[in-house]
């Protein structure tokens, strides 16, 4: 029984913020009902690592999707090889005002300018506490919508203080559209002051950090914010968050109508990342099939985020990319994913 072609008819017709409510909350309660949608299921061929992190299966759960971290068991259980919950600010926040989700059918995309609303760090940290999830987890922090340019580096600093322990990575979020300045912090002088104060909590508490960034910044921004994950030794680079480059209002565009700018960006930060061994790039942005993820792989990249597209598509996405995956590794006599995408 597939649930999910039940109900997205319906669900299409109804505001996109109540039908991911709505979704959310039963997921939370009961996780099993993951048993009513297609699962991909877990198979070490599919299993990959980026030398700092391993991953189930090369597709994982973007950040944005799991605000407050309340359905990580119900996404591992259909066959995410990762989570990222977030993003998640020190204090509770409510976010911009609504309606802040448009969907965009024909072109399989989302606009969003939500705002970062989520429940706080004290709820969401207990949230993951509570959490009996197995997957590795990815923990994506901002700062509040008031916090002033002098207090931001502290805040990110407590931020990985507190969840660090708690999580398998965290992700520096500065490439959000939706929160005013943010995107001012992807200059070279304000995201050192950021890697300054976080690298402080990395002496006593090591654990892989990932940036992630806009699709809209311009090459010289791209080498600055490579050149400074090498010189903290970050573990990688996320590319990439919504984009601006639209004709629509307000808020950042995601899903099918960025898969070229997308590209374009993950390729340019794979080709200035390929000598860091230890600096890896996850792909996210308008990715919706194994042809997206292959063409990834050869440009370097290991692991892939999925947003938009699950929305369209539901869990039998990751089933029918899991499909061709194990079809690809059949018909080139490969053992595992792994082993192919080590040869780039």
């Amino acid at each position: 029984m597939n649930l999910f072609s039940i109900f997205k008819p319906l669900a299409f017709t109804m505001d996109p913020e109540n039908v991911h409510d709505f979704s959310m909350k039963y997921f939370s309660k009961y996780p099993g009902i993951s048993h009513l949608f297609p699962c991909a299921k877990v198979s070490e061929q599919l299993s990959i690592t980026d030398s700092h992190t391993k991953w189930s299966s090369p597709v994982g759960l973007a950040a944005g999707f799991d605000k407050n971290a309340v359905a990580i068991e119900f996404f591992e259980k259909i066959g995410f090889g990762a989570v990222e919950v977030g993003t998640v600010t020190i204090e509770p926040q409510q976010g911009n005002e609504r309606p802040r989700i448009w969907r965009y059918p024909e072109n399989n995309s989302i606009r969003n300018a939500m705002g970062f609303p989520n429940a706080g760090s004290k709820v969401i940290l207990e949230n993951i506490k509570s959490s009996n999830h197995t997957c590795c987890l990815g923990i994506n922090i901002g700062k509040n919508k008031n916090t002033s340019a002098a207090d931001t580096p502290s805040e990110y600093a407590k931020l990985y203080e507190m969840f660090a322990p708690h999580g398998d990575y965290i992700v520096i979020n500065i490439s959000s559209p939706n929160t005013p300045g943010l995107r001012n912090l992807q200059t070279k002088e304000a995201f050192r002051d950021i890697c300054i104060a976080i690298d402080e909590k990395r002496k006593m508490l090591s654990k892989p950090l990932y940036l992630k960034i806009a699709p809209d910044l311009n090459i010289e921004d791209i080498k600055d914010m490579v050149e400074l994950s090498k010189e903290f030794s970050l573990s990688g680079i996320i590319a990439t968050n919504t984009t601006i480059q639209h004709s629509y209002d307000k808020g950042g565009v995601s899903g099918a109508y960025i898969r070229n700018i997308s590209r374009d960006i993950r390729k340019k930060v794979c080709e200035l990342t390929k000598e860091t061994k230890d600096i890896s790039v996850i792909g996210v942005g308008g990715i919706d099939s194994f042809e997206d993820i292959l063409e990834f792989w050869q440009q370097g990249g290991k692991m892939t985020q999925v947003y938009s597209s699950f929305i369209f598509h539901g869990p039998k996405l990751l089933v029918n990319i899991q499909n061709d995956m194990l079809r690809f590794l059949k018909e080139n006599q490969l053992s595992s994913i792994q082993e192919y995408t080590d040869r780039f």
